[in-house]
C-alpha cells in the first residue's frame, strides 16, 4: 500500500466510524422518532442492494451468467419486508427467506428447461442464488438483529472490523507466514493469530456497555463468540476475495478510494451477520 492510499484510509476510516455512530445515536435516542433500530436496517438495506449490485457487476464482468434484474428486484423485496415484523418471537420473520428463495429460484429453473437456456441455465441458477444467500439473506437477518436488539448490531460490528483492524495492523508488523496466497497473497498466519486476539479482546471488553441492558453474556461465553465472529470474519473475507480474484478484479467496485465498494466494505460481516443472529435467538 502506497501512502498516498494509506493517508486516504486514515481519513475514511474514522469518517466512516463517525458515521455509524451518528447513525447508532439517532436510532437509540428515538430523536426521528422512528421505531427503534429502524434507521440502523434501513442503512443496512442500502448497503445490502448496493452489495448485491457489486456482486452482479462483479460476476457479469468475470463473465458469468446471472439474474441481474430478477436478483435486484427480490432482494429489494426482501428487504423491505423485514420492517412490518416484530422480530421477537420469531415466526413469520423468517418466512420471506424461503418465499423468496422460490420466487428467485424457481423462474429460472423452468426458463433453464428451454432449449436456448440448456448451455448456460444451470450456471445461471447457481450464480443467481449464491449472490442471493452470500449477501442478501446475511443483510436481511442483520435488519432483523437490529429491530431486535440494536445494540448488539453495533457490537458485532466492532469486534468483527476490530478483528479487521488489527488482522492489518498485526500483518504488517510481523507477518511472515503466507496464510492462503492463492486467494489473498497479503493475508498471513501471523495477521490472522492478530485479528483472532483483536476480536477475543473486544469481545469481551465490549460485552458490559453494549449488551448489559439486553441479556448477560459471560466472560466464557464472549471468549465464544470472539472465535465464532474471528472466523466468520475472516472467512467471509476470503470468500469476497475468491470471487474477485476468479473475475479478475482488485475490488468489487471503485466507490470508495482505497477501500473498493460496498462488498469489499461488508464482506467480512456476512457470515458473522449470520452466525450472531443465530447466538442472539439461542440467547435471547
Amino acid at each position: 500500500m502506497g501512502q498516498g492510499e494509506f493517508r486516504i484510509r486514515a481519513v475514511l476510516a474514522p469518517a466512516m466510524l463517525a458515521a455509524i455512530a451518528a447513525v447508532y445515536w439517532l436510532d437509540m435516542s428515538g430523536v426521528l422518532g422512528t421505531r427503534q433500530g429502524a434507521l440502523s436496517a434501513a442503512v443496512l438495506a442500502l448497503l445490502g442492494f448496493g452489495g448485491v449490485l457489486e456482486y452482479v457487476q462483479l460476476l457479469r464482468g468475470g463473465g458469468f451468467a446471472v439474474a441481474s434484474t430478477l436478483l435486484l428486484a427480490v432482494s429489494g423485496l426482501l428487504f423491505a419486508s423485514a420492517f412490518p415484523f416484530g422480530w421477537h418471537d420469531l415466526d413469520r420473520e423468517l418466512y420471506p427467506l424461503v418465499i423468496a428463495t422460490l420466487l428467485l429460484l424457481f423462474p429460472l429453473a423452468v426458463r433453464s428447461l428451454g432449449r436456448d437456456d440448456m448451455r448456460t441455465g444451470l450456471e445461471t441458477q447457481g450464480s443467481t442464488l449464491l449472490g442471493f444467500i452470500f449477501v442478501a439473506w446475511p443483510m436481511y437477518l442483520a435488519m432483523g438483529t437490529c429491530l431486535r436488539c440494536l445494540p448488539s448490531v453495533l457490537y458485532v460490528v466492532l469486534v468483527c472490523k476490530g478483528g479487521d483492524i488489527g488482522g492489518y495492523c498485526t500483518g504488517r508488523l510481523f507477518g511472515r507466514t503466507k496464510l492462503i496466497p492463492h486467494i489473498s497473497p497479503g493475508k498471513t498466519v501471523e495477521g490472522a493469530a492478530g485479528s483472532l486476539l483483536f476480536s477475543l479482546l473486544l469481545a469481551v471488553l465490549l460485552r458490559g456497555p453494549l449488551l448489559d441492558s439486553s441479556f448477560t453474556l459471560s466472560f466464557p461465553a464472549a471468549l465464544g463468540v470472539g472465535v465464532v465472529l474471528n472466523f466468520t470474519t475472516q472467512t467471509g473475507d476470503l470468500v469476497e476475495s475468491l470471487l474477485k480474484r476468479r473475475c479478475g478484479a482488485k475490488d468489487s467496485s471503485r466507490l470508495l478510494p482505497a477501500h473498493g465498494g460496498i462488498l469489499d466494505l461488508v464482506d467480512s460481516l456476512l457470515f458473522s451477520f449470520c452466525a450472531w443472529f443465530l447466538i442472539l435467538v439461542r440467547l435471547t
